[in-house]
């Protein structure tokens, strides 16, 4: 199993050496015809238009799949992603936050209330004494 996990590491690194040899001057090459800026502006467009297509409901499952690929296979966007894992932790840590304040203000609500009703069945006997005192004269 190892073997297999090396043998595929080593395939893997040979092709991105492989990819750089013939990308590096790809982009080398599209920056001295000019070209540099369109392709990063065609690119762009099709990142820009991932959210529409996620969010259509007629979305295919290959179109799901197209998407995912791009997104989850390209380096560029590893650091994004741990970038985007420490936003759910934030997030997660200030909805915990607020779930704690929503809880003290629960605790202080119900407390407010229970006192409201003690003063209210005070007073409610103190008008029955009165009216009963106020009868007797």
């Amino acid at each position: 199993m190892k073997c297999n996990t090396f043998v595929r590491q080593v395939k893997e690194e040979h092709g991105r050496h492989t990819d750089a040899t013939v990308k590096v001057p790809f982009l080398k090459k599209c920056k001295e015809a000019g070209l540099l800026n369109y392709l990063l502006e065609e690119i762009l467009d099709k990142v820009h238009s991932i959210p529409e297509k996620l969010m259509d409901e007629t979305t295919s499952e290959s179109d799901y799949e197209e998407i995912g690929s791009a997104l989850f296979d390209c380096r560029l966007f590893e650091d994004t992603f741990v970038n985007f894992q420490a936003a759910i932790e934030k997030k997660i840590h200030a909805s915990q936050q607020r779930r704690q304040q929503l809880k003290e203000e629960i605790e202080l609500l119900q407390d407010l209330k229970q006192t409201l009703c003690s003063f209210q069945e005070n007073r409610d006997l103190m008008s029955s004494s009165t009216s009963v005192s106020s009868l007797s004269y």
